[in-house]
Formats: structure tokens, C-alpha cells, sequence
């Protein structure tokens, strides 16, 4: 073995020492790469076994071409051999044997090893061994023992390999590299000839890789080719590592190209790797195509969007506004049927056209869910004000409560809790002929800084069908199973409902039943208000104060009737106003005379709304610099209405929209000082105060009428009817001692009570219900049901002096 070594350390010597003279040949280098490569093979072998210093590490174990030394655990402490280069190259930390040698009967392996421990003989077994690249290559692994100390005995595995050689395993790596597909490597000297050529890609062009061998670049493609690959090689020879796309006919190509260095880091020559990444660019294109295209289509929406709200909300906002002033004239009985007709018909066309824009902006993620302070309690009473009408023409109960423990002001989105919350009681109303309606709000969970609230709303009604409740979110589909013509609607109201919940991270749930009624539960996530972050107030204003009289007023819409009907309104205020057709009319009537308000249309020929507004703004030299303007528009897109607000728009109000919701807005935006008639807003649903006063209060009333006097009378009349009708009540459930009924009657008087504000008597009425159905604590009722009665005569008193004349 020494003798062998020292012949080729003699060999290898040789070789050198031509190197001084300039004489050696390429063959030359070649052997040389070879018995140096051997060498540095048997060497690590050899080194391995010095430092063991075991009597066991004999000649027969260096001459294995790989060797592993680990314990019982297979922890490896050595290991050396090919496997350094060939199969597992070295990593850092504790080491398994399995993590370097992958032995294709590892349970075979683990019983020579076992055997080994026990009987302390020599084991060798036949084996598969896998490489990096997955190569099966045939092997016999020999077991010897190196340490025999109890516990931490050593155990040497030499492998050699059957049949392979070192020229075998050379001619498996010239077998990767010539059939890697769709690349293409090339290694090239400083001349820029080709040393080394692999891979397939060559093929599509009638190439192969021994046609490189000994061809310079310019040789072996023409002059269109290697112009293209020049600049890269170039670079790779100055010692620049570089890449870039080139095409080549019909084929794109990615290139990657790095230096070769020697031992002194001088450049010697270059690689370069060519990918075919055309299906990639392919796809990439068709990508970038199909999303250019949504945008284009999302574009397109937006813009139908707009335009579709424009169209239908501009010719609806004459419609309902004219039949509202027809309404205020001397009509036939006959005629306001016939306004009752166009009225209804208009709400419900309106009603349709949000919803399907609604539902439009929903599938196109046109929606987004603010974070702003809001009042619940103010929230509530707008939706009660919005349906105690129609409830009342149905002779329909309806009542809100909210638990007095949730926080006064809330953050989250109310303009889209309202939606969600209007469409469950619009559908409870519509399917319910008889009984009640019911929205209740709790607290379901509450943590420092967050709350999460169920609102539930129950009704009555005809309830739903068990088939039909799996499917009555999904669009087009309504509750009713014999779609009764009666219930009007295009069956999109839960869809949406379900929609808007899920983004605000909420649930909803449905429970119901055939001819009982229905209860929809919603749950969703607010955030608690801090000190500083208060929700901004509205203040309602009543017609019948007159506060714009006199005020001067500039109109602008480019739609004849939209100005007939400005006209009329602007008329029954005593304002003094000016109507513009255009904006370029418009700019030039804001030029002359200074204004008190200012309401533009936004799509206006000549000059849009925005750039009026825009205009006005640039100097304080306009004499409407910091005049009041609001925006009066039929688009309803969030986005569009901020972009509006971030020009200079004060505020604004959507087509179509009612004589008393133009006049509040007008007087908010004003901020004018109400009639001392006129009470400020109040919550429809008070917490109770504990206050000792109670007096019966007309502001919820005087804000739900809005200066309507025959629904104030109205109100009032149903108010009386009713309070006489839970006395009688009270009065006979005592003389029958039906403390249930009793109950239930005082549960049902709280919400008129409360919207009156009579918080003393509502305490007293759910002192009843909580006696008679929960605590079943019955021989205090008649006492207290007595005095309850005695209260409400008094109310009566109180309520049928408060007619208007």
C-alpha cells in the first residue's frame, strides 16, 4: 500500500515540476486532475483511522471507499469517503447515520448492527444504497466494533461499492448534466471555447453536445446567436457574474453566467446556464392579459355602476319628490289613492334598484367596512322611526329594546349595520300580518377594549318552511314557498344581510317555523369608544320652523325635472334661490353674488359638480370661498361620495331624496338654531335614568312627525287607544289572578312607554313582568299592578292635551 502511494505522489510530482517549463499538455493536466483526485480519495480514508487509536482500525478497513463511525445510537462522529462529494455533503451539528447513508434495507442494516453489539463479531451484508440524485448503486457494507466499552461502544461501517468505479460514478454526473431538460450549461475557457456542453434545450435546434467540444462561441452559432451571448460571456470572463433574458427565434431564454477562477483568482474561463423559460413567459403574459382585463371589467362595472345609479335615481328622485308635493295640495280621495299608488310603487322601484347595486358592489369587493364612533341607540331610533308607520298601518306591535350595559358610543361601520338591520325588519314586517315585531340587542361577550353584540329580530309571521331554510341567503330566493305577489321584493335582501355580516366578521342564524314566526340572530364585533372618540351628532329639523326663509340658495342639475322640483321645494321654504342648468352656469352665478347654500349635481355638462366646486375653492377672492356646499347626487359608491368630500364638498345628498331629509341636511350643514318649539334629538330607546321625574315627553314624536301634524295626532290617537286597552287589560287579568297574562301585557307596554319617556312608569311595568313570569312572586302584583294603572290614567290625561290643532 506505501509502495503504491509513494508511486503516485512520484507520479504526481512529475507532472508538476513541467509545469515551470510551459511543456505540459492538456493530457497531461487531465491524469494529473485524476491522481490527484484518487489521492485526496485514499487520503481521507487513511486519516480517519490515526486519531481513533483502536488495535480494531486495520489495513482492511482504509481501503474502503466510504467509512462511518457511530455509536449504538447511530449518532455519527466520523464519517469520510465518495459520500463527501457523491451522496451527502457535510452539515453542521449532531449528525444521524441516516441523514448520510440511505440504505435501501435499513431494518437488514439494524440487525447486522445488533448482532454485532451482541456477539461482538465482524457482520457484512449485500445492500442498495440511493444517492443525491437518486441513483441506485449496488454495495457491501462491512460492521466492525471499535470501542467495546459498555454503553459507548463504537461501530466502523465501510462501504464499497460493487462494480462502480470511480469512472462509473464520473459517467452517472455526465448523465445528469447531459439530460437536464429545458436547460442547456456550458463551461468555456478564456478564449471562449468550449470545455464542457450539457443539457437537452440544444436539441430543438438540431444541436448536440459533443458538436461544442474544441468550438469556439463564434464558431458554434451564428452571427445573430452569439451576439446575443457575447456581452454575457464577456462579463463571466472579466470576472462578473451576470443574467438577463435573449430570444432566440421563437424561444425565450433565461441566462445565468459566472466566472471560473484558479488557485491565484485569476478568471480561467466561464459557465453559463441556459433556461428555455418561454412557457413561463407565456403564462406570465396570459396572467398579466387576464389581469389587465379584470381591471378593465372592474373599470367597465364601476363605471356602469355609476352610470345605472345616475340613470334610474336621477328620474326617481322627480318622480317620488313630485308625488310628495302633490301630496301636500288639495286632492280627491281618489287622487291620494292615486299618489298612495305612485308612492309606494316609487319606494319599492327604488328599494330594487339599491339592492341590486348593493349586491353588485358586493361581488366586485367594491365594499369596505368602516371603523368610525357611532351611537346604537341613535342607530336604533332611526330604524324604529322608519317602520313604526307601517307597523302601526298593519296594527302590528312593534318594539326595540337594547341592553342598557352596552356602551354609549360603539366603533365600527353603522351606516352597514343599519342596512343590515333594516332589511331583517323590512322582511319581518312584510311577512307578518298579525302579532308583533321585536329587535332585541345584548351583549354577548365584552372584553376591555372590544364588545360583540347579537341582535335578534322576531316576528310573528308565517315563518319558513324547514326545506326552505338552508337556501334563503342565496340570491333570487325568498321565504315565502308560494311567493305570494303581495310581499314585494326581489329576494336579495338576506343575500346581501349575509353578505355584509361575513365581512364585518359576524354570523347570522335562522330559526322558524311554519305559521309561528321567525327569529334571525346576528352577531357581529364592535370596538369600544375611548374618551376622545365621541360619534357625531345630527340634529332633526321640522318644516314647519320655516328656518331657511330668506336664505339665499344656488341649485344647479342638468335635469329639467330635478329643477321643476327644486324649484317647488326651494318655493315652499321662502328661500331665495337660483337654478343653474350646467356648471359653467353655475360658476358664473357664484362669481357675482354670494350665497348662503350652495347644491350641485355632479354629472353636469360643461363643468362637472367637482370641478365647480373646485373652482370656487382656488381663492378666497370668490365671494362663495367658504360658502356651504353640499353635493346632490344619484351615485351611491362610498368611494366616489369621499372623493367628492376630499375636493371641498361639505356634505351630500342621494337621489332620490325626500323634501324633509334636503331641508334637515341643509340646516345640519348650516348649523342653524332650532325653534324653541322644536326639541333636540333624543334617543327613541332611553336608558332609564333613575331619575325620580316622569313626565310624558313628546320628542321622539316631534322628531319621528317632522312637522307632519296628522301623523303627530295620529301617533298620539294609537298611543291612547293603546294605554286604554292594557288598562282594561290589567284590570281583568287581576279580577281572573292570570298573573301570566299579566306578564305578557306589561312585557308588551314598555316600548310606547318608553318612547314617551316614562322611565319611571317603564321601570315599574318590567318590576310586573319579572314578578309574574320569572319570579312567580304573585302576592305583590295586585298592589303594584293597581298603582301602575293609577299612573297610566294619569298619562292619559297628560297625552290627549298634547294634540296639535
Amino acid at each position: 500500500m506505501k509502495k503504491k502511494l509513494g508511486k503516485q505522489i512520484e507520479e504526481i510530482a512529475g507532472i508538476i515540476s513541467h509545469l515551470d517549463h510551459r511543456d505540459i499538455d492538456v493530457e497531461s493536466l487531465m491524469e494529473l486532475d485524476e491522481l490527484l483526485e484518487l489521492l485526496s480519495n485514499k487520503v481521507k480514508s487513511s486519516k480517519l483511522g490515526y486519531p481513533l487509536t483502536s488495535p480494531s482500525l486495520t489495513l482492511e478497513s482504509v481501503r474502503h471507499e466510504a467509512i462511518f463511525i457511530f455509536d449504538r445510537n447511530y449518532k455519527v462522529s466520523k464519517y469520510t469517503g465518495i459520500f463527501d462529494h457523491l451522496f451527502y455533503p457535510a452539515k453542521s451539528g449532531s449528525l444521524h447515520l441516516s441523514d448520510l447513508l440511505k440504505i435501501e434495507q435499513q431494518e437488514v442494516f439494524e440487525q447486522k448492527v445488533n448482532r454485532l453489539l451482541t456477539n461482538k463479531e465482524n457482520q457484512e451484508f449485500e445492500t442498495i444504497i440511493h444517492s443525491t440524485q437518486g441513483i441506485p448503486l449496488a454495495a457491501s457494507i462491512s460492521l466492525e466494533l471499535l470501542s467495546e466499552k459498555g454503553g459507548d461502544e463504537l461501530i466502523m461501517a465501510g462501504v464499497n461499492f460493487s462494480n462502480t468505479t470511480m469512472t462509473d460514478i464520473k459517467n452517472y454526473q455526465q448523465i445528469v448534466i447531459e439530460n437536464l431538460p429545458d436547460i442547456d450549461v456550458f463551461l468555456f475557457d478564456s478564449d471562449y471555447r468550449y470545455v464542457l456542453a450539457g443539457g437537452r434545450e440544444k436539441e430543438r435546434f438540431g444541436l448536440s453536445n459533443s458538436y461544442f467540444a474544441g468550438k469556439t462561441l463564434f464558431e458554434a452559432f451564428d452571427e445573430k446567436i452569439h451576439k446575443r451571448l457575447f456581452p454575457f460571456y464577456r462579463k463571466a470572463l472579466s470576472g462578473e457574474m451576470a443574467d438577463g433574458e435573449i430570444r432566440i427565434e421563437d424561444q425565450i431564454y433565461y441566462i445565468w453566467v459566472t466566472p471560473v477562477m484558479n488557485f491565484n483568482s485569476e478568471v480561467v474561463g466561464g459557465t453559463a446556464i441556459v433556461q428555455n423559460v418561454t412557457k413561463d413567459k407565456e403564462v406570465e403574459m396570459r396572467l398579466k392579459k387576464a389581469k389587465d382585463d379584470a381591471q378593465n371589467a372592474d373599470q367597465a362595472k364601476s363605471v356602469f355602476l355609476a352610470n345605472m345609479s345616475h340613470e334610474i335615481r336621477t328620474p326617481l328622485n322627480a318622480i317620488i319628490g313630485f308625488a310628495e308635493q302633490l301630496e301636500n295640495t288639495e286632492l280627491s280621495k281618489k287622487q291620494e289613492n292615486f299618489i298612495h299608488f305612485i308612492s309606494d310603487s316609487s319606494e319599492h322601484l327604488l328599494s330594487l334598484v339599491n339592492e341590486i347595486l348593493i349586491l353588485f358592489k358586493l361581488g366586485m369587493g367594491k365594499i369596505y367596512i368602516d371603523k368610525t364612533p357611532f351611537n346604537l341607540t341613535e342607530v336604533l331610533n332611526v330604524i324604529y322611526n322608519s317602520f313604526i308607520i307601517k307597523a302601526n298601518e298593519k296594527k302590528l306591535r312593534l318594539s326595540v329594546q337594547v341592553d342598557p350595559k352596552i356602551p354609549e358610543t360603539l366603533i365600527g361601520d353603522p351606516f352597514r349595520l343599519r342596512q343590515i338591520v333594516i332589511n331583517l325588519m323590512s322582511n319581518a314586517l312584510k311577512y307578518t300580518d298579525e302579532g308583533m315585531v321585536e329587535l332585541r340587542c345584548v351583549i354577548v361577550e365584552s372584553e376591555n377594549e372590544a364588545v360583540r353584540l347579537r341582535f335578534d329580530v322576531e316576528d310573528s309571521g308565517m315563518g319558513i318552511s324547514p326545506e326552505l331554510q338552508p337556501v334563503i341567503f342565496e340570491e333570487f330566493t325568498q321565504s315565502s314557498a308560494n311567493l305570494d305577489k303581495k310581499r314585494k321584493g326581489a329576494g336579495l335582501g338576506l343575500t346581501i344581510c349575509k353578505k355584509l355580516i361575513e365581512l364585518m366578521d359576524g354570523q347570522i342564524q335562522v330559526t322558524s317555523e311554519l305559521g309561528v314566526g321567525s327569529l334571525f340572530s346576528v352577531t357581529l364585533p364592535f370596538q369600544k369608544a375611548t374618551a376622545q372618540e365621541k360619534a357625531e351628532r345630527e340634529s332633526h329639523y321640522s318644516l314647519r320652523d320655516n328656518l331657511l326663509d330668506g336664505k339665499k340658495i344656488l341649485f344647479a342639475d342638468d335635469d329639467e325635472y330635478n329643477l321643476l322640483l327644486a324649484k317647488a321645494v326651494l318655493s315652499n321654504w321662502n328661500a331665495d334661490f337660483k337654478l343653474a342648468r350646467n356648471g359653467e352656469e353655475a360658476l358664473n352665478l357664484l362669481r357675482i353674488a354670494e350665497y348662503d347654500m350652495i347644491l350641485l349635481d355632479i354629472h353636469m355638462p360643461r363643468m362637472n359638480g367637482v370641478e365647480v366646486v373646485s373652482e370656487i375653492k382656488k381663492s378666497d377672492q370668490n365671494p362663495n370661498y367658504r360658502t356651504k356646499v353640499l353635493a346632490v347626487t344619484a351615485n351611491v359608491l362610498k368611494s366616489d361620495i369621499k372623493l367628492y368630500m376630499s375636493h371641498g364638498f361639505d356634505g351630500y345628498v342621494l337621489k332620490p331624496f325626500k323634501e324633509r331629509e334636503l331641508y334637515n341636511k341643509i340646516c345640519n350643514v348650516l348649523q342653524l338654531t332650532q325653534s324653541s318649539a322644536q326639541p333636540d334629538q333624543s334617543a327613541v330607546l332611553e336608558r332609564s335614568s333613575g331619575s325620580s321625574v316622569d313626565e310624558f315627553s313628546l320628542e321622539n314624536l316631534w322628531i319621528t312627525s317632522n312637522g307632519d301634524d296628522a301623523f303627530f295626532n295620529k301617533m298620539i290617537d294609537t298611543f291612547v287607544s293603546n294605554t286604554r286597552s292594557f288598562i282594561a287589560g290589567f284590570e281583568d287579568d287581576l279580577n281572573h289572578e292570570d298573573w301570566n297574562s299579566l306578564g305578557e301585557k306589561a312585557h308588551r307596554a314598555i316600548p310606547s312607554f318608553k318612547f314617551f319617556g316614562l322611565n319611571m312608569l317603564v321601570e315599574q311595568l318590567e318590576k310586573l313582568e319579572d314578578l309574574a313570569l320569572r319570579d312567580k312572586v304573585y302576592t305583590e302584583l295586585p298592589g303594584k299592578t293597581s298603582h301602575v294603572m293609577s299612573r297610566m290614567h294619569e298619562v292619559l290625561e297628560q297625552a290627549q292635551r298634547a294634540y296639535r290643532k
